[in-house]
């Protein structure tokens, strides 16, 4: 016992006299969020935009659901790494009445088409794809139709066509509507009521960078729950959807076949109207959350490697040629990176 003892003191002693190794200190900060910027307009109006701000890397104009604010992107910056990796850069340009941006009750679709030309023109990007989620989609349409030129390629998300005729937004005026949401928009958490077994349950603090992604959309700049902003984008999609029968550049849409939100035929509608190659994915089983759970896919997409499908082979992440029907896939393979197969505490965020 007594030669355990001095043995195990011998140890304590050596360990805690030990030196540490060399010290490599950082040379520059890490990232803490991509900070939110803004540029006069040539109609005198203050825009606000994100931009992660690598010269030379694909650029992807990145337009939010519903009611989200410029810095929408960090809601997919789970997959970062990968972001940089295939060399993608975002660019996301705010919208009216919502995060630092004011309330313009007489802005249109066609005044985001023009700030998203100018924030692009001060950026010095003239070729970009242009990505949409959820409620973006509708905006998206109209950059699509008003600049198909410089545009790369199209990926609509979950991403909306129009309100369905006789919906309840269409039906009311702006002051009920706007009373109507009020509730949620005073409480971002409630605004932001994501499905618990979906991404939140594997994206480790998703449901807190949702919720503070509401606080900015609608208290940032001391709205207080201003719901106009919101409001009124409820009635815009009450209008024509845009002209984009014109458009030749490659589309990419990704829908979720039990999405009731945003179902499959909104897709099919912007399907049916480009002239371009059309790669249409849809997930049996799947709801309004694909925007997220298959952000890997079209970072893949956007990069240039849209005639593939990644698949989780047992562990192993690879690329498939053509397009994999996720209804076939056998035990042990899954869509996208092997991190969708583990729990929650695997894959971080950010």
């Amino acid at each position: 016992m007594k030669r355990a003892l001095a043995a195990f003191a011998l140890l304590v002693a050596s360990s805690v006299s030990a030196k540490p190794g060399p010290i490599l200190f950082p040379d520059k900060f890490d990232p803490i969020g991509t900070p939110v910027q803004s540029i006069k307009t040539q109609e005198s109006r203050t825009i606000y935009y994100t931009d992660t701000g690598e010269k030379g890397w694909s650029t992807i104009l990145f337009i939010g659901g519903v009611g989200t604010s410029g810095r929408a992107p960090e809601l997919v910056a789970f997959l970062d790494t990968m972001r940089r990796r295939l060399k993608v850069r975002i660019v996301a340009v705010e919208r009216n009445g919502l995060g630092d941006t004011a309330f313009d009750p007489n802005w249109t679709f066609a005044d985001y088409a023009s700030e998203v030309r100018q924030v692009l023109d001060h950026l010095g990007v003239q070729r970009f794809s242009l990505v949409a989620i959820s409620g973006g989609g509708a905006y998206a349409g109209h950059v699509a139709a008003a600049m198909p030129e410089r545009l790369n390629s199209w990926h609509m998300l979950a991403a909306i066509s129009s309100a369905p005729a006789g919906s309840a937004p269409c039906g009311v005026d702006q002051s009920a509507l706007q009373a109507n949401l009020a509730p949620q928009i005073e409480a971002p958490r409630v605004w932001w009521d994501m499905p618990k077994d979906g991404v939140s349950s594997k994206v480790r603090g998703f449901t807190d960078r949702t919720a503070d992604e509401g606080a900015r959309a609608f208290f940032i700049a001391g709205q207080k729950g201003d719901a106009r902003g919101v409001a009124r984008e409820y009635k815009r999609f009450c209008d024509t959807p845009a002209d984009v029968t014109g458009f030749k550049a490659p589309t990419f849409f990704y829908y979720g076949e039990a999405d009731k939100l945003v179902p499959p035929s909104h897709g099919e509608f912007w399907a049916s109207k480009v002239r371009g190659p059309v790669t249409f994915r849809r997930y049996p089983g799947e709801g309004h959350d694909v925007q997220y759970r298959h952000w890997d896919q079209l970072l893949l997409d956007v990069a240039g490697y849209g005639a593939s499908t990644l698949v989780c082979d047992n562990g192993k992440a690879h690329l498939v040629a053509g397009k994999v029907d996720p209804g076939k896939l056998p035990k042990g393979r899954s869509l996208g990176v092997c991190a969708w197969q583990h729990g929650i505490g695997a894959a971080g965020h950010g």
